[in-house]
């Protein structure tokens, strides 16, 4: 068959189905008009991180760039090296772009909650299955969701996030938002990104995020054990930052054992309402008076003061929910990470892991 004539069909053939999908998505645009928004938001969200920014390489070459930022970007080159040959996660072109996004956040998270269950609100997407939060490029949209939510009855908790995993499907940037809550942190944020882009099971947000970030604190103090020595100021700063992380994990599961017992009781309504105002003032008091004095590192003072609700106790649980069970089996692992992620990867990890 001459070259040409085949060629002729298989434009035909691509004209045709994408003229279909063009028809397909239209439609469902009119369907789902506010889908359709989210969406279009994202992908315009997410090309941007595509598009721009400069190579890392350019910019460690810049005799312009500022010495922090390039101590910053050598950093994450060594952290992803150490990540992918020492703790065996998947290699990946990760980060080899760097994006200066000229704002503090990359993406603004949405949480919502009925005001008296920990059942929690969900969204579906592609990929990643059913996820108990919603990331938005667009910060109006975001709050406008939000306040649709707040007029349905539903507890909302609006967070900044700076930064998230395509999973593989991208070449995932290095963002400017990455480097504004120390180095620690960063660490802590490459490998804990890592592991999404390792291995992720569709629909199981809390265990994926658990999984990340317990890996990513471990990894972290591998990271710095293996760089500067366990004595070595950094190492030892690390494990004080992971230990008060676990006072106040082991805080947030106190509250919600606490909540949730008075959802799942057999109370009135109206009485349900009056023991959590009753209860979570009190623990607020807990959380001055025994929970703070605990804790050495930045960042926990003032939480007393925000709007504890739901969504912002559950927002907190999706990552750190499941801490002291991957503990123990770590330790049962002889604390290799390795083992851990290939124990993690098993078809049916999630038993460990359900409420007993």
């Amino acid at each position: 068959m001459p070259w040409r004539q085949i060629l002729r069909w298989g434009l035909r053939g691509l004209g045709l189905s994408l003229g279909l999908s063009a028809v397909l998505a239209a439609a469902w645009a009119l369907i789902f008009p506010d889908a359709a928004r989210y969406l279009w938001q994202s992908a315009e969200g997410q090309a941007e991180l595509l598009l721009t920014g400069k190579p890392v390489s350019e910019v460690l070459e810049n005799p312009g760039s500022p010495a922090q930022l390039k101590q910053q970007l050598r950093l994450v080159q060594q952290v992803k090296a150490f990540a992918e040959k020492e703790l065996q996660l998947k290699p990946t072109q990760n980060y080899s772009r760097y994006v200066d996004l000229q704002r503090d956040y990359l993406v603004m998270v949405l949480t919502a909650s009925p005001p008296l269950s920990f059942g929690g609100y969900t969204w579906w997407f592609p990929i990643v299955g059913t996820v108990p939060y919603k990331g938005f490029f667009d910060l109006e949209m975001g709050k406008a969701e939000e306040s649709k939510l707040q007029d349905e009855g539903y507890e909302t908790h609006f967070r900044p996030a700076p930064a998230y995993s395509t999973l593989g499907w991208f070449h995932d940037p290095l963002l400017s938002t990455m480097f504004g809550y120390g180095e620690n942190y960063l660490i802590n944020t490459v490998i804990h990104e890592s592991v999404h882009a390792t291995h992720w099971v569709p629909g199981e947000v809390t265990f994926n995020e658990n999984m990340a970030s317990f890996i990513g604190n471990q990894g972290a103090l591998a990271f710095y054990a293996h760089t500067y020595g366990k004595g070595s100021d950094k190492y030892q700063n690390a494990l004080q930052k992971l230990a008060d992380q676990k006072v106040f994990a082991a805080f947030i599961n106190r509250v919600y054992d606490e909540l949730n017992a008075i959802y799942t009781s057999d109370r009135f309504e109206a009485n349900k309402a009056e023991d959590k105002v009753a209860t979570i003032q009190k623990l607020k008091q807990i959380y001055v008076q025994e929970v703070l004095p605990q804790i050495r590192s930045q960042g926990y003072a003032g939480f007393e003061k925000q709007e504890w609700n739901n969504a912002l106790i559950l927002s907190y649980r999706h990552y750190n929910q499941d801490q002291e069970k991957l503990e123990t089996i770590f330790n049962k692992l002889e604390q290799s990470i390795p083992q851990m992620m290939a124990f993690l990867q098993q078809k049916d990890v999630l038993k460990y892991f359900r409420e007993e």
